[in-house]
């Protein structure tokens, strides 16, 4: 599978510029975080991100009208004298002070440019960045790599004054290769397959016939069930069942189907 994630990682922030900004993300973390921030998002609203804040929630409208107070929904919401629809929906009104904050912090253009206007590809983080295939390293044994991956990993080994194994024995091959792909050991007959097999691909071969195996999406989904703790049952005192595996076998299929 290409990537859950996903599914790139925002990390454009708030990124305070000047007293008013810092103020006015003080505000927002005391006021607001627990209905609009990083962990939660009622109505559909996140205000912990500039991007967040300029896609705005389930209304459509952006939270923010970026250098201009008066047209911004999230000002409106927080000094409206209706009670019914004023923010915070608990607790004491906005102050004057927060106000002001959240007022000029709206206002100032420079702001939001700088904060790159809820934009990701202005992001200096990795996750948006092109791709750049660096040079392959020369090595001093050059028949030993069969291609450019083994280049770099020899090239590090050299640098380390290391010399590469011998290569395994067919049917050690074909356990390793079994137990990384699917999790389970060949067997007899595969191994003595594998090992009579004379064509130039039996080893290409052997790799495509255990990622189409069934067993294959099962063993590289483990990895990610455990990540997000996944469980068949509760796993307290009475250990009862949950009704969740539909999430475990999408996980699984979406391996099976790259």
């Amino acid at each position: 599978m290409r990537c859950f994630v996903p599914i790139a990682l925002l990390v454009l922030t708030l990124a305070p510029r000047g007293a008013w900004a810092a103020e006015a993300q003080a505000v927002l973390e005391s006021r607001c975080y627990d209905c609009h921030g990083p962990e939660a998002r009622k109505g559909g609203l996140r205000l912990s991100t500039v991007a967040d804040i300029l896609l705005g929630g389930d209304s459509g409208e952006p939270a923010v009208a970026a250098g201009d107070p008066a047209a911004s929904l999230l000002l409106e919401r927080v000094t409206t004298p209706d009670p019914a629809v004023r923010m915070p929906p608990k607790g004491a009104p906005l102050t004057d002070d927060e106000i002001a904050a959240l007022r000029a912090w709206i206002a100032d253009p420079a702001h939001w440019q700088e904060a790159g206007a809820g934009t990701a590809t202005d992001s200096d983080h990795w996750a948006f960045q092109a791709p750049v295939f660096p040079a392959v390293p020369e090595v001093t044994q050059v028949h030993w790599p069969r291609n450019a991956i083994d280049r770099f990993v020899l090239a590090q080994m050299e640098a380390e004054g290391l010399t590469p194994s011998p290569e395994a024995d067919r049917r050690t091959l074909i356990r390793r290769l079994s137990l990384d792909l699917i999790g389970l050991p060949p067997t007899p007959e595969e191994i003595e397959a594998f090992v009579h097999d004379e064509s130039p691909e039996a080893y290409e071969q052997l790799v495509e016939r255990l990622l189409a195996s069934p067993h294959y999406g099962e063993r590289q989904a483990v990895r990610w069930l455990d990540a997000a703790r996944y469980a068949d049952t509760n796993g307290y005192e009475k250990d009862r069942t949950r009704s969740i595996w539909p999430y475990r076998d999408w996980v699984i299929d979406a391996y099976k189907r790259d």
